[in-house]
């Protein structure tokens, strides 16, 4: 059996390697050892929509972010749509009251939207601080 793998799918596949490899070299994937963890909003430094060539087109939001610290780690999103607007709120984690090196870093994440959009709307994407607005083809 042959197995064809988009070029988007195989890039997908790296990007998630090397985010896990990034966090394992940073320690461990969830470290807090039993602490209480803080949970902030994560600084959000580019935000892109990607459509896959399949039917029906599915969305993909990628986002980078920051990780202010070698304590902080990508903890998760939420995503919530209404309309032609889809609010995703991601946020990082890290122990409280951990004293943590000054090494700023970053992640990157891509958010399957799915494939419930209508061809030539206009949709507001809003992650975090950062807006972008896409035209479904």
């Amino acid at each position: 059996m042959k197995h064809n793998k988009s070029p988007f799918y195989m890039k997908y596949l790296v990007v998630l390697v090397l985010v896990v490899i990034a966090f394992t070299a940073l320690g461990c994937l969830s470290c807090n050892g039993g602490q209480e963890m803080e949970i902030s909003l994560a600084p959000i430094h580019d935000v892109q929509v990607n459509v896959a060539e399949s039917y029906p087109p599915q969305v993909f939001v990628y986002i980078k972010g920051g990780l202010p610290d070698s304590c902080t780690t990508l903890h998760g999103y939420e995503v919530k749509s209404g309309g032609d607007t889809i609010d995703i709120a991601v946020y990082n984690q890290r122990p409280k009251g951990t004293i943590c090196a000054q090494m700023y870093s970053y992640f990157e994440e891509n958010v399957d939207l799915g494939s419930d959009f209508v061809s030539g709307q206009t949709y507001t994407i809003n992650v975090n601080d950062r807006t972008v607005t896409f035209v479904m083809q």
